[in-house]
């Protein structure tokens, strides 16, 4: 299964199921393997909006805080991000800050 398939189904899944998935209201769902990837969730992030960066194997939950006029100047966005494994989410979040390339950076923390 694709990353854009499986954004569709999570997508589906939160916005019909009768379950609450966890998900915070009005969350986007990004594959992370498209090129425009990097883009939306940067957007979405300046704009505040939590989203969901979705791979094969795993969902990133990236939830913005309020951004600083220090964060605005650096072109920063300081997010909470908690891991989601096979549909399970872990019981904390880690506190980053993320650039204009949030996938990138997100894929080189993973790496690291």
């Amino acid at each position: 299964m694709s990353a854009v398939d499986k954004s569709w189904g999570l997508f589906m899944a939160a916005s019909l199921s009768d379950d609450d998935l966890g998900y915070p209201d009005k969350v986007a769902f990004v594959p992370g393997d498209q090129e425009w990837a990097d883009e939306v969730v940067w957007r979405n992030l300046t704009e505040g909006r939590a989203t969901v960066l979705v791979n094969d194997d795993a969902e990133l939950l990236l939830v913005p805080l309020r951004r600083s006029l220090v964060d605005r100047l650096r072109g920063h966005v300081a997010v909470n991000v908690a891991h989601r494994a096979h549909g399970h989410a872990a019981p904390y979040a880690t506190a980053s800050r993320l650039g204009r390339h949030p996938v990138r950076q997100m894929r080189e923390l993973a790496h690291a």
